[in-house]
């Protein structure tokens, strides 16, 4: 499959990875020269320099075989034309494009987005994805990883075993014997360095980072017997009043009135625009690194401090001091990823990583069809499906272990006529099945194929 993506940034340069990686014919566009060499020299992409939004740049780039646009240049006017151009001038199919502004977002706008105005078919808004991403950690206290999956019946965990957990060096055979009343799976472990796909001999060991997926009536006993029993937040902090500080405040707002909230912003010009339309919400004009800004926003009574300034350091310091202070937990927004894997060693509780989010909803967009989720998980190492089993495909009304899938596939849940499953090797796929998978990135290509309807 041709795609061009426009932007040649982290994200640009993230999402080309993965795609060349799974065999799509990649072709990057940006105006630096530099930013494009260190695409070139380390991945098997195109390269074309230049400005996207000109129809010969474009052009030359192949649009006019293209199946897939991707714009995520730091212009959301530029990612606009250029997807404007793709349709008008070369027929792009699918097209999507990276916008933050919030205006262009308001509800009273998005009628804008069709083939008539603006012909976008997938808007990504980082800013919003991540909000929301912190959202729903708010609400499943002790994870340190969530997402909402099958017509929100059930939930993807991702959590820490820590020193108290009950069920270490317990294997995955015992647990299911164990908890055979609880709709849940263990999908895959991060130990260490060492990221894998469970089978049923493994065994949990303490520090382990735990994925599974779980329903959602049995969400908290399933949170329990890992020794997790914290409490939703009451109060929390949070750190820079940006997009996504903003969306994270207002939402919260609008749907959680029991969360006292507190933010602290450095702008004054940007900390009076907050407190204009933030009605329920503290803002308190200042520096989240003064002893003095965190103690006046009551950070020693914090559930959470949430730093999403645009400095990764500002957002580390900030989130130490304020452990330091009292806070019960806090998530920290980086950048950069290459701070990630130094975070837990230091008492940063949780990473926030917009890059991976956006990275996540793009291939949900570019997968489409029977794809309805897609997240990204560990870096590259592999990603959660949900899929919808179509008539014709590999797995309509196959046993799965007739399927002998790859070691690194595992099937996470089903959900049938609005019914969760844990499924086992005597399950039979249906047709409209509901299904969530995990597969490691070097399987995906095979997984796909085999969701696909045969013709």
């Amino acid at each position: 499959m041709k795609t061009i993506i426009c932007g040649a940034g982290v994200a640009g340069k993230s999402i080309a990875g993965k795609l060349s990686k799974e065999g799509f014919e990649v072709t990057v566009i940006d105006e630096s020269k530099e930013q494009l060499k260190k695409i070139s020299d380390t991945l098997d992409v195109k390269t074309i320099q230049g400005a996207s939004s000109l129809p010969s740049i474009l052009s030359s780039a192949g649009a006019s075989d293209c199946d897939i646009l991707i714009a995520v240049t730091k212009s959301d006017e530029n990612n606009m034309i250029s997807c404007q151009i793709g349709y008008s001038l070369f027929k792009i199919p699918t097209k999507i494009a990276r916008i933050r502004e919030q205006d262009y977002l308001k509800g009273e706008w998005m009628s804008l987005y069709n083939k008539e105005n603006l012909p976008i078919d997938a808007i990504i808004s980082p800013e919003n994805e991540a909000a929301k991403a912190i959202y729903r950690r708010l609400k499943a206290p002790g994870a340190i990883d969530m997402l909402e999956l099958a017509d929100n019946r059930l939930k993807l965990v991702g959590l820490k075993c820590e020193d108290d957990c009950p069920i270490l060096n317990t294997t995955i055979r015992e647990l299911s014997k164990k908890f055979n009343n609880f709709l849940s799976n263990i999908l895959l472990v991060f130990r260490g360095d060492e990221k894998f796909v469970v089978n049923s001999k493994t065994t949990l060991e303490k520090n382990d980072i735990v994925y599974f997926v779980v329903d959602n009536d049995n969400f908290l006993d399933a949170m329990k017997s890992f020794g997790h029993d914290e409490t939703e937040s009451k109060k929390i902090v949070i750190l820079g009043g940006g997009y996504i500080g903003y969306s994270l405040a207002k939402k919260i707002e609008e749907e959680d009135k029991n969360i006292s909230t507190y933010l602290i912003e450095f702008n004054k010009a940007r900390s009076e625009h907050l407190a204009a339309n933030l009605k329920s919400v503290t803002v308190i004009n200042g520096d989240g690194l003064e002893n003095e800004i965190l103690e006046e926003a009551g950070i020693d009574e914090a559930d959470n401090l949430i730093a999403l300034t645009n400095d990764d350091e500002v957002n580390i310091l900030s989130s130490l001091l304020a452990k330091r202070a009292g806070a019960k937990s806090c998530m920290t927004l980086i950048n950069n990823s290459s701070y990630s894997s130094l975070l837990s060693n230091i008492g940063i509780d949780i990473a926030i990583d917009p890059k991976r989010i956006t990275i996540s909803k793009i291939l949900e967009k570019v997968r489409g069809g029977r794809i309805r989720s897609d997240y990204t998980i560990g870096d590259g190492f592999g990603e959660v499906l949900e899929a919808e089993i179509l008539p014709n495909s590999a797995f309509a009304n196959k046993k799965l272990a007739d399927m002998n899938l790859p070691k690194n596939i595992r099937v996470g849940a089903i959900l049938r006529n609005k019914k969760i499953m844990i499924p086992n090797s005597e399950t039979v796929f249906k047709e409209s099945d509901d299904v969530v998978f995990f597969s490691e990135t070097a399987s995906i290509n095979k997984l796909e194929k085999l969701l696909t309807a045969r013709q």
